[in-house]
């Protein structure tokens, strides 16, 4: 009884039909069979053997760019399946396990092995290459080295308010050893920028679920978002390993956080100040979700409407001597203190529901007079409103006032 497997994978006996050979498993065909139902499977097998080493051979053989993985963990030779990972001893080097039908012989299983682990390993050195150069740093000595090793366990990011002391233990030549790998030092967070794009971060949440024994790998948020929605569902560390920080009902990129808050550190946190525009282009927000997010990271945002002054009136309006006598009067620290006791606070709080956004009606144009007939009330043009919040740091009760840098200057941003 003669069979036959197709380049397209498809196994007939006879000229009939019998099943499909998906990667190196055979799947039979649910309306083969019968009274010779034996003898079809055990002639398929038959045919599938010289296959399944010739298969062997080829995806041996195939580049990188043929094999892939997905984000749940699996493993894809084009559109096939043909195995998995699974954890190994270090978070940084996870194991394979083949998808090959036993019919297919050892050989045939430690080849396809073989195979997919090279290409996970290669992989891994690619998209990690610049924080798996801090382990291999002979250079780095002391608290220096044990820093970045500690880095690398998190796999390149980690939360400042988890690792306050032992920044804080950092003296600048240790920082500046580490910076030259590509560690930022942020207000929110250490970490290495280039392993925020795309390929490294979808890696990297494969590499994390696995190594916390997730039954289901949460996945990527979608590229160049600079917030998402905020899901208190997900496993703790979700929002780190995205390179994301939550706040509130948002969660916003890592390192726009770090832009916002060089742009914070310049405010009066405990006198109050709105938000300026630049604030509001980083992060891409309305001025309502923009409340919602500082209410996340600690801040309380009230809601006042004003009437809308014109550019030219506000010009006029504006005193120069003035503004640089109320700038003089300004408490320096304030802010600085603001922006390190968030950030050494760990995980963001929730805000409470943010206030309703509220209907600002349309535009309505003022002229300068209004011709009336003889006898009618002259119409009063109903100036603009505009809706503005006041942002003031929201001072915990149970939390001291962060403790000031030595000689009772205000701590400069910390440079990338």
């Amino acid at each position: 009884m003669g069979a036959e497997v197709n380049e397209t994978g498809e196994v007939t006996v006879e000229g009939e039909f019998v099943g499909k050979l998906d990667g190196f498993r055979f799947r039979a065909d649910k309306g083969a069979g019968g009274a010779e139902e034996k003898t079809i499977k055990t002639a398929a097998l038959q045919a599938l053997a010289p296959q399944f080493h010739l298969r062997a051979d080829r995806f041996y053989n195939a580049p990188d760019t043929e094999i892939d993985f997905t984000e749940q963990g699996g493993l894809l030779w084009g559109k096939e399946a043909v195995g998995k990972l699974v954890v190994g001893a270090d978070a940084l080097k996870p194991q394979v396990v083949a998808f090959v039908d036993e019919e297919a012989g050892a050989d045939v299983v430690q080849k396809v092995e073989r195979r997919l682990q090279h290409f996970i390993d290669r992989k891994i050195a690619t998209l990690f290459e610049s924080m798996l150069n801090i382990q291999r740093d002979e250079s780095l000595s002391g608290l220096a080295r044990g820093f970045g090793f500690r880095l690398v366990e998190g796999f390149g990011i980690l939360p400042r308010g988890e690792i306050a002391d032992e920044v804080k233990a950092l003296d600048q030549d240790a920082r500046g050893a580490l910076r030259k790998h590509g560690i930022r030092f942020g207000q929110f967070t250490v970490f290495m920028p280039i392993l925020l794009k795309p390929a490294p971060t979808r890696l990297r949440l494969v590499l994390w679920s696995l190594s916390n024994g997730l039954d289901e790998f949460p996945e990527a948020p979608p590229p160049g978002l600079v917030t998402v929605p905020s899901n208190d569902s997900t496993a703790k560390g979700y929002h780190t390993m995205s390179g994301y920080r939550a706040a509130g009902e948002r969660a916003i990129r890592i390192d726009m956080l770090e832009r916002l808050a060089d742009m914070l550190r310049s405010e009066d946190s405990r006198g109050g100040f709105e938000a300026k525009p630049d604030m509001l282009s980083i992060t891409g927000m309305t001025l309502e979700q923009f409340a919602a997010l500082m209410q996340g990271l600690g801040y309380k945002a009230e809601r006042g409407e004003r009437e809308k002054v014109k550019p030219v009136d506000k010009a006029l309006a504006e005193a120069p001597a003035d503004a640089v006598a109320t700038a003089e009067e300004a408490t320096p620290d304030t802010a600085a203190d603001i922006v390190e006791a968030i950030a050494d606070d760990g995980e963001a709080p929730i805000a409470a529901d943010p206030a309703p956004e509220a209907e600002v009606p349309a535009e309505i144009p003022v002229t300068a007079e209004t011709e009336t007939a003889p006898g009618e009330t002259p119409e009063v043009a109903t100036p603009e409103i505009e809706v503005y919040y006041t942002f003031t740091w929201a001072v915990r009760a149970n939390r001291a006032r962060p403790e000031r840098p030595a000689g009772g200057g205000r701590d400069k941003p910390a440079k990338s």
